[in-house]
C-alpha cells in the first residue's frame, strides 16, 4: 500500500474530550474512552487474549504499536505483568487518554513508558521486545466513507499507512525469540502474509474468529509471527456468537481466561 501520510492531512482534536468516560476494563484497572469516539472492542480483546494464551514463559518487555486508548496494552499487561511496557501512539487525543489511564493505575509490577510518536520513525536499535502487539486500521483511504470524528477516522482508515507499517516496525523491534500478535480482517490475509514475508517474519499461529457459529468464514484473525520458520503453525477457530446470536461458550471462555 502507498504511504498516504504526506498526502492526506486532517486537523487533530485538541484538549480533553468532553464525552470521555472512565470505565472498568479488567480487575481494578480502568481506561478512558469516548462515548462518541473510538472504544474498546472485540478486536482488542481477541488480540490481547491470543497474545496471552500463547505466551507460556515470562515476558520481560512488551511493546504495543499504535496503542490508541490502551485497551490491548492494558489487558496484556494486567494478565502477564511484564516488568517493562512500551506504548506508542501518534494521535494526540488518544495519547492523552491512555496517558491518563496509565497514570491512574493502582500500584503494579509494570513500568509503563509511553511515546507520543509515529512508530515508523522510532529507533529500536538499543531496545528489543519479547512481545509486540498491534491493531492496525483496516481500510485504505478511498474504500469507505471517512468518519467526521478524527479519533474514529484514525482508528479505522490508513491515514498513516496500514498493516505493512506495523509489520516493518515489528521486525525492527522484535527480540530474537520475540512474537508479534496482529489483528486484521481475515479477508485480507494474503496482504498480511505478503507483508510478513517481505519483512522476514514467519507465521507461527493464527486464531480465526467467526461472527456466529453458523457462518462459514471468519471475519477477524489474530496472526502470530516470529523470526523462525514454523512447519506446523498453531491454529484455532472460535465463534463470537452462537447460531441464536448469543455470546458463545467459547468466547465466554476467552473472556474468563482474561479475567473479564
Amino acid at each position: 500500500m502507498d504511504d498516504v501520510s504526506d498526502l492526506v492531512r486532517w486537523p487533530e482534536p485538541e484538549g480533553w474530550p468532553l464525552d470521555s468516560t472512565r470505565d472498568r476494563l479488567i480487575g481494578d484497572w480502568y481506561l478512558y474512552q469516548r462515548k462518541g469516539g473510538h472504544r474498546t472492542s472485540t478486536d482488542d480483546l481477541i488480540t490481547a487474549w491470543y497474545a496471552c494464551h500463547r505466551t507460556k514463559s515470562p515476558t520481560e518487555n512488551y511493546l504495543d504499536l499504535g496503542c490508541g486508548i490502551g485497551s490491548v496494552m492494558l489487558m496484556v499487561s494486567h494478565k502477564l505483568r511484564p516488568p517493562t511496557v512500551w506504548g506508542v501512539e501518534a494521535q494526540p487525543q488518544s495519547f492523552a487518554m491512555v496517558a491518563r489511564s496509565v497514570d491512574e493505575l493502582p500500584d503494579n509490577s509494570c513500568e509503563f513508558s509511553l511515546r507520543h510518536s509515529d512508530f515508523r520513525s522510532l529507533d529500536f536499535s538499543d531496545q528489543h521486545f519479547d512481545l509486540v502487539t498491534g491493531s492496525p486500521p483496516y481500510f485504505p483511504i478511498g474504500t469507505g466513507v471517512l468518519p467526521d470524528d478524527a479519533q474514529r477516522r484514525a482508528c479505522r482508515f490508513e491515514a498513516r499507512g496500514g498493516v505493512e507499517g506495523y509489520l516493518e516496525t515489528a521486525e525492527r523491534a522484535l527480540s530474537k525469540n520475540g512474537r508479534l500478535y496482529l489483528v486484521f480482517q481475515t479477508l485480507w490475509t494474503d496482504r498480511v502474509l505478503a507483508s510478513a514475508t517481505a519483512n522476514n517474519l514467519h507465521l507461527s499461529g493464527q486464531a480465526d474468529f467467526l461472527m456466529r457459529s453458523d457462518r462459514n468464514q471468519p471475519f477477524l484473525s489474530v496472526y502470530e509471527f516470529s523470526r523462525e520458520s514454523c512447519s506446523d503453525p498453531h491454529r484455532v477457530s472460535l465463534p463470537v456468537r452462537d447460531s441464536q446470536g448469543n455470546v458463545s461458550q467459547a468466547y465466554q471462555e476467552v473472556r474468563n481466561e482474561m479475567g473479564l
